[in-house]
């Protein structure tokens, strides 16, 4: 996991650098064994990215591009 702060806690950078690099591996390693195949991840990655947008977009009014 991340690296604690001073106080023993997880910080927010720490907790998303974390949280980013284990989707990253689980989706190589699906990829690498065959399970799915890259564009299928690609396809269904599109589609996940868009529903978070627009929940970001209802919770904060604000349309969120990155």
């Amino acid at each position: 996991m991340g690296q604690l702060d001073k106080n023993g806690l997880l910080t927010l950078q720490e907790l998303v650098v974390t949280a980013l690099a284990t989707a990253d591996v689980v989706a190589k390693i699906l990829i690498d064994k065959g399970i799915v195949t890259q564009k299928e991840f690609d396809l269904k990655l599109f589609s996940e990215r868009a529903n978070y947008q627009a929940m970001l977009q209802r919770v904060s009014g604000a349309f969120v591009d990155a």
